[in-house]
C-alpha cells in the first residue's frame, strides 16, 4: 500500500511538472527602435542624443531589458537657450549655437570651471529630471498629476491645456523659470515613448512646502506629544492646545509683511500640523494658497504682528481649523489646472472658491459675498511635496 501511494505521488508530481513546463512562455523582447536610437535619428534631438553619451546615461536608454521609460526631450533649440543662459567667465564672445553646443559638451568634466559652469554630475541630474519610469501617453494626463523622476525626490508637475502638455506651470512665462510645454508628442520606442519639449527643465531643490524657507515649521515625532516648531521656537501645550505666547521667539516682524509668520502659528494653533506633516514619509502633497502676514492683519484687524498673534491666540483651534482648510488643497494644483470658473475642492468639508482668470491674473471669489477677491501674487512656488500659491487675502468660507 505505502509504494502504491508513492507511485500515485511520482505520477501526480511528475504530470504536474510536465503540465506546468507546457504554460511557460518565453516572452519575446520589444522590437523597434529604442528611446536612444529614435533620439540620434531626429535633427531636432542632435544635443540630447550628444548629452546622454557623454554622462554615460544612453546605454540604459538603449537597452531593451533596462525598463520602460517616459522621455520629456528637450529640443536642440531647448538646450542651446539653457547653455546660453549660464555664466561663463570670461564671458562669451558671442551666443552659442547648436554647434557650440555640441563642443561644448564634449570639454565637460567631473568638475566645474569658470569657462565650463556645468560638470558631467549636473548634466546628467538635470537629464535625468526629465525621465520617468513608466510610459505616460499624453492620453494618460488629466492635470494635477506630479511625477517622481529618475533625477530622484525632484518631482516634476504635469498639466494638460488643451491637447498640449505643461510641465512646471509653464504658461508660457512661468514666475520660476522652470517649465516647458510640449512639441512633439507620443513618439514610440521600443523601451517606452518620447514627447519632445521646448524648455530645458532644473531639477526642484526644495523638500516641501513646510521647509525653512518656506512656511518654516516642522514637527517632531520623537517626543509626545509631538512637539511643533514654527520659526525655530518650539510652541507648547497648555491645557492640550497649543499657546502662542510662546512665539517670543518667532522671526522678526518683516516690514512688507510678505512671508507666511501667522499662516505657520495658524495652522500650528489649530492642531493641524501633525495632519499636514505626518510622521510616514513621503510627504503626501497639498496645495496652499499661502495668505501673506499683511493679509492676515487686515483680515484679523491688527496693527502689527504681535497683536496679530495675540488675536490667533484668543481663537480656538476648530475655529481656526475652518480658516486653515479654506486655503489647502489635497494633491498639485499648478497655475496650469486652473481655468476661470474653476471651482476648486478645499480640504474643509463642503468648501470651495471659485478661480477667475483675467490675462496673466488670478483672483480668487470665496464664499463670503462682502469680501474682495484674493489676488495670487506669486504662483507656482514648486516644492517636492505640494505647491504654494501666494495670495493678497484670507480666504473667507462664509
Amino acid at each position: 500500500m505505502k509504494n502504491s501511494i508513492l507511485k500515485i505521488g511520482f505520477v501526480a508530481i511528475t504530470f504536474l511538472v510536465i503540465g506546468c513546463a507546457d504554460n511557460f512562455v518565453e516572452v519575446p523582447l520589444p522590437t523597434g527602435s529604442t528611446i536612444v536610437q529614435i533620439a540620434s535619428s531626429n535633427t531636432e534631438l542632435n544635443i540630447l542624443t550628444s548629452a546622454l553619451n557623454k554622462t554615460g546615461l544612453a546605454s540604459s536608454f538603449a537597452n531593451n531589458n533596462s525598463g520602460t521609460f517616459t522621455v520629456f526631450a528637450p529640443t536642440d533649440a531647448a538646450f542651446v537657450s539653457y547653455f546660453n543662459s549660464l555664466t561663463f567667465v570670461p564671458a562669451l564672445a558671442a551666443p552659442l549655437d547648436e554647434a557650440g553646443v555640441l563642443a561644448l559638451i564634449n570639454t565637460l568634466a567631473p568638475t566645474t570651471t569658470p569657462s565650463i559652469p556645468i560638470s558631467i554630475a549636473t548634466l546628467s541630474n538635470i537629464l535625468l529630471y526629465h525621465v520617468v519610469t513608466s510610459e505616460i501617453p499624453s492620453s494618460k494626463i488629466t492635470g494635477s498629476q506630479g511625477f517622481v523622476t529618475l533625477s530622484g525626490t525632484a518631482r516634476l508637475s504635469v498639466s494638460k491645456v488643451g491637447s498640449n502638455i505643461v510641465l512646471n506651470a509653464d504658461r508660457g512665462g512661468n514666475a520660476a523659470g522652470n517649465g516647458g510645454q510640449s512639441v512633439t508628442l507620443d513618439v514610440d520606442a521600443s523601451n517606452g515613448l518620447i514627447h519632445t519639449i521646448n524648455k530645458v527643465l532644473i531639477p526642484v531643490t526644495i523638500a516641501n512646502i513646510w521647509a525653512a524657507n518656506m512656511l518654516n515649521f516642522s514637527v517632531n515625532y520623537a517626543v509626545s506629544p509631538p512637539a511643533v516648531t514654527v520659526y525655530g521656537t518650539v510652541l507648547r501645550r497648555a491645557s492640550g492646545s497649543i499657546n502662542l505666547t510662546d512665539a517670543a521667539a518667532l522671526a522678526p516682524v518683516d516690514a512688507v509683511g510678505t512671508n507666511y509668520n501667522l499662516l505657520s502659528m495658524a495652522i500650528a494653533k489649530a492642531e493641524l500640523a501633525t495632519v499636514i506633516i505626518p510622521i510616514a514619509t513621503p510627504f503626501p502633497d497639498f496645495t496652499v494658497f499661502a495668505p501673506t502676514d499683511a493679509a492676515f492683519l487686515a483680515y484679523l484687524g491688527v496693527a502689527d504682528e504681535a497683536a496679530a498673534r495675540t488675536a490667533l491666540n484668543s481663537l480656538t483651534p476648530v475655529a481656526l481649523a475652518d480658516v486653515v482648510k479654506y486655503h489647502v488643497v489635497a494633491g498639485r494644483v499648478v497655475s496650469s489646472d486652473l481655468s476661470n470658473g474653476k471651482v476648486v475642492t478645499t480640504s474643509l468639508p463642503g468648501g470651495t472658491f471659485t478661480v477667475n482668470i483675467t490675462g496673466s491674473v488670478i483672483t480668487i471669489t470665496d464664499k463670503n459675498a462682502s469680501s474682495a477677491d484674493a489676488t495670487i501674487q506669486a504662483a507656482n512656488i514648486l516644492t517636492n511635496a505640494g505647491i504654494l500659491h501666494q495670495i493678497n487675502g484670507v480666504l473667507r468660507a462664509n
